[in-house]
């Protein structure tokens, strides 16, 4: 559940998740795609390059997995749809509207900044008048 959660978008329980390992040599690609017909509009495509170095030395991790609040029995820690009372944090913050924070596949592409500028644009246009 991590894996794509790292940029923010849910998954759903019939996520389908394929994965392409391709090795040309010392160099190995790792292509990941994920499809869920509820959370994601087309696929989430992400692919990562790695070359070999056999002299690398991973130190171990010093941190140690804790609880930090102890959930009573049966708690399901959860927001019931309109109810999350976090979701205009990351927009606030970033000086985003929330409809761009909510994701899809058009928040994707470069072209959709220029549709947030204009509607920004727009917002202060009408707040004048």
């Amino acid at each position: 559940m991590g894996y794509i959660r790292r940029n923010g978008v849910a998954r759903g329980d019939r996520a389908r998740v394929t994965e392409h390992f391709i090795r040309h040599g010392n160099y190995l690609t790792i292509v990941s795609i994920v499809t869920d017909p509820v959370y994601l509009t087309e696929p989430f495509i992400r692919s990562s390059d790695y070359l070999l170095d056999e002299t690398h030395v991973i130190p171990p991790y010093p941190c140690k997995a804790v609880v930090e609040v102890e959930p009573g029995w049966g708690a399901v820690p959860h927001h019931l749809p309109g109810t999350n009372p976090f979701l205009s944090e990351f927009p606030a913050k970033c000086g985003l509207p929330a409809e761009a924070a909510g994701g899809g596949a058009e928040t994707m592409y470069p072209e959709y900044q220029l549709k947030i500028r204009k509607s920004a644009a727009g917002a202060q246009q009408a707040a004048r008048r």
